[in-house]
Parts: C-alpha cells; structure tokens; sequence
C-alpha cells in the first residue's frame, strides 16, 4: 500500500507530534518529518518541490481525528426502492 510506512509512522509517534505541531500540517516522506506548516498547501508545495512525482503523506495533527461519513445511499451504493 502507497503511503503505509509514513501513516504507521504517524500512528506511532503521534503522541510526540502532538506536542510538537498541534494544530500544523505535517510533510512525512519515509519515516522522517520533513516539517509543519500553517496550510496543507503550503506542505504540499513543499512536498512538490522536495520530491516532485514521487508520493509524500500530509497529516493534520489534532487531538481528535476528523471523521466524515458516507451513507452508502448517499454514495449511491444501495437504492431506496
């Protein structure tokens, strides 16, 4: 899976990000930070620049995980019928 080493390493070091860029978004690229910025598109210009074509992982760093949900008949999965 793309990206699976940089989201485990945001699972396992989330604790210490916190600390560090609440409230930022953070550029991992591997296992290593490449650094927090106020916008998402401020890390992914960085992560452009940096790395070009070649995949990166922007994560908001938040005490609470941001949820969304999709009905299924929303999304058009079911039919109401």
């Amino acid at each position: 899976m793309v990206l699976e080493k940089e989201m485990a390493y945001y699972i396992e070091h989330q604790a210490e990000l916190l600390k560090q860029y609440e409230g930022k978004y953070i550029l991992i690229k591997g296992e290593k930070i490449i650094g927090g910025y106020e916008s998402e598109e401020e890390a992914y210009r960085a992560g452009l620049e940096k790395f070009q074509n070649e995949p990166f992982f922007i994560k908001y760093v938040a005490k609470e995980e941001e949820s969304a949900e999709f009905p299924a008949l929303f999304l058009g999965l079911i039919n109401a019928y």
